[in-house]
């Protein structure tokens, strides 16, 4: 059984590579503004090209500060609660 959180050579929605931007309308692409989907975000403002990495969005966040339920099980849930995005960083910080 493969790992589901494992490193992606494809986005699992719209199948660029690792290092190209997603396309428009993928549902994994990320608003670099708000960190939020890409899709629903309705903010006028221009939300960014977003890379896919091989990685569910937050993944590294939250390995990054330590919000894990289980090993290689990120608590994305937590992450999108209790952290702030960092438009200028493109990360999520914990809460001050």
């Amino acid at each position: 059984m493969s790992d589901p959180h494992a490193s992606r050579s494809w986005c699992p929605d719209c199948a660029v590579p690792v290092g190209r931007p997603h396309i428009d309308r993928c549902d994994v692409a990320r608003c670099l503004r708000t960190g939020l989907q890409r899709l629903d975000c309705e903010a006028a403002h221009d939300c960014g090209t977003d890379t896919w990495t091989g990685r569910w969005p937050g993944e590294a966040d939250c390995e990054r500060l330590g919000w894990m339920i289980g090993p290689d099980f990120p608590d994305l849930n937590r992450l999108y609660t209790q952290a702030t995005w960092n438009p200028t960083t493109h990360h999520w910080d914990a809460h001050a």
